[in-house]
């Protein structure tokens, strides 16, 4: 059985040391979130516990929580040379903060890198259906025998599809959700791809600063294949 246990620094000491070289790094802000920061209280594992940022809902956003570590960056301000520099500053940071730790880190860890984007159906005054028929090179309908039945109301349905395929290079899983969303309280539709690869199948024993930005590189050129042969231009001339 593959055990592991957070060390009590962990749970009461890193916190505090990501907070002072963030600080020291250009992101003085600290939030706790979800509940009263305490010493004691880091939260429970994979769930964020806090945030570090430039300034009062500035991006990036650094997040930290138990057995997790996040950058996060808004569209609006969004490129991918300039999120790459803000991942490897957080990584910096959190190699000041805890080095020992990175060096022994669970089979079960993985690194993760997720881009979402968004369209808007109704801007083209048509259903999610329509929208995914014309723009995306992918099939979604369902037959009109099913919809044309009148114990249905269609125009109130939701969309929701996942595709997942191991990737070997990096060696992991590429995953893309197209989904129905509420995103800033309008509704449309969300795509959004998560290439992740476990801790173990990296031929390294520790995360460096030069391997992460390998790795990040090789798992955006999958994303960006994602969207340049799921999606039509077409879908964003409107």
């Amino acid at each position: 059985q593959n055990s592991f246990e957070f060390s009590q620094d962990e749970q009461s000491l890193l916190p505090g040391k990501v907070d002072a070289f963030a600080a020291e790094a250009g992101f003085p802000l600290s939030e706790s979130i979800g509940s009263p920061a305490g010493p004691n209280n880091i939260g429970l594992p994979q769930r964020i516990s806090y945030r570090f940022r430039p300034g009062e809902n500035q991006y990036p956003c650094l997040q930290l929580g138990m057995g997790i570590f996040t950058v996060n960056q808004l569209e609006a301000s969004y490129s991918w040379n300039s999120f790459l520099s803000s991942i490897k500053d957080g990584v910096k940071i959190l190699l000041k903060a805890n080095p020992g730790r990175l060096a022994r880190l669970p089979d079960s860890a993985c690194l993760a890198l997720r881009y979402q984007d968004a369209v808007y159906p109704s801007d083209e005054g048509c259903t999610s259906q329509a929208f995914i028929r014309k723009h995306f090179n992918v099939d979604a309908s369902l037959p009109d025998n099913f919809l044309g039945d009148n114990r249905l109301n269609p125009s109130k349905s939701d969309l929701s599809f996942k595709i997942s395929t191991d990737i070997k290079e990096p060696e992991g899983r590429i995953t893309v959700f197209i989904t129905d969303a509420i995103i800033s309280g309008k509704r449309g539709l969300l795509m959004e791809t998560i290439v992740e690869s476990p801790i173990g199948s990296f031929s390294l024993n520790s995360i460096s600063e030069d391997h992460l930005s390998d790795w990040c590189e090789k798992a955006h050129q999958l994303q960006k294949h994602a969207f340049e042969t799921l999606i039509k231009p077409s879908a964003y001339k409107h």
